[in-house]
């Protein structure tokens, strides 16, 4: 009998030795789950990184007749084109001269009415990129026609208003360069005013300003037409590379997008010249075109310009806005 009880017993000890294996591993298992929240973490943050990489926005307007065309657009938004479009204007006529900072100003501008308008039209300011929009089935054809209409008519109005302010300090222009000419302020009054002192010798006002070299616009257009025509095209190609990336991306702000606009057209400006204006209705509203017969004779002073500041500047935009959207979703569908 006491021999099957130290048996029992010694049975008993390699069950105790087996024990203690067990919570060696039980205390090994939890090591790995500490990684395993490791790696959660980690996972957790790349998900959060996500949302900031670039996707493509290949929304197209949806089939609508015409009478839902119309009724979609919105007076604000048209409102926005005028507006954007006057104020773009202006600050080309003021500033067309000004050389590099010049352009700068005006880049800034658009950036500024971008940023402002885009929320509420879509910032176009432009007929060329609303074209561009539309051959891409970004707007419809009832829109687009709505919105260059509107931008036209800012563009125009902008001249009208700064034309109609310069000419009302045509007077104080003109006596102020004849005093440089030893004309005094006492002789214009003593001859019964500006208009009678002129008339004395045969001249009118503006026939003063002209010899005066006192002009409302002093954008001067290259002579050469295929120098212009180029710089236009190029000039208007680098442009719609940054038009394109402010409306085919997603995940950017409304400051993002006008900066990316501004930028793009300064750049496109400086590699187009002096030539480039890169905006038809901005184009008209300071003279670029030649208001002629355009079926009679030299009629290519009417088209040269038509040709420039319309076709190359929507060929130029619509390539480099077309060229973008193909670049960009091609790169998203790799990804």
């Amino acid at each position: 009998m006491a021999t099957k009880k130290a048996t029992a017993s010694k049975a008993k000890k390699p069950a105790a030795k087996k024990s203690t294996p067990r919570k060696t591993t039980s205390r090994a298992a939890e090591k790995p789950q500490t990684v395993i929240v490791e790696e959660n973490v980690d996972v957790d943050i790349v998900n959060i990184e996500q949302p900031a990489e670039v996707e493509f926005d290949e929304a197209t307007v949806a089939k609508k007749t015409f009478g839902e065309k119309a009724a979609a657009l919105r007076p604000g938004a048209l409102l926005a084109e005028l507006a954007g479009a006057f104020v773009l204007a202006g600050a080309v006529i003021q500033l067309a001269q000004g050389g590099t900072v010049g352009a700068v100003g005006i880049a800034l501008t658009l950036a500024i009415l971008v940023t402002i308008f885009g929320v509420v039209s879509g910032g176009h300011i432009n007929p060329a990129i609303t074209i561009a929009q539309w051959i891409n089935r970004k707007v419809d054809g009832v829109k687009a026609f709505a919105y260059i209409l509107a931008q036209v008519i800012g563009a125009v109005l902008a001249f009208v208003v700064l034309h109609s302010l310069w000419q009302a300090g045509l007077n104080d222009a003109i006596i102020a360069a004849l005093s440089g000419q030893g004309i005094t302020a006492e002789n214009i009054k003593e001859a019964g005013g500006l208009a009678a002192f002129l008339d004395q010798y045969n001249m009118s006002i503006n026939d003063a300003a002209k010899q005066l070299s006192i002009s409302f616009l002093n954008v001067e257009f290259p002579s050469s037409h295929w120098a212009a025509f180029w710089g236009e095209l190029v000039g208007a190609v680098v442009f719609g590379l940054g038009v394109g990336y402010a409306f085919f991306t997603k995940n950017k702000s409304s400051i993002e997008k006008g900066l990316v606009v501004g930028v793009s057209l300064f750049a496109g400006l400086t590699i187009g010249g002096a030539a480039a204006i890169l905006n038809p209705a901005v184009a008209g509203a300071i003279g670029g075109f030649e208001w002629v017969n355009p079926f009679a004779a030299g009629c290519m002073t009417f088209w040269w310009p038509v040709f420039t500041y319309v076709g190359a500047t929507v060929v130029g935009i619509t390539a480099g806005f077309t060229t973008y959207r193909f670049v960009l979703k091609d790169v998203v569908a790799k990804k």
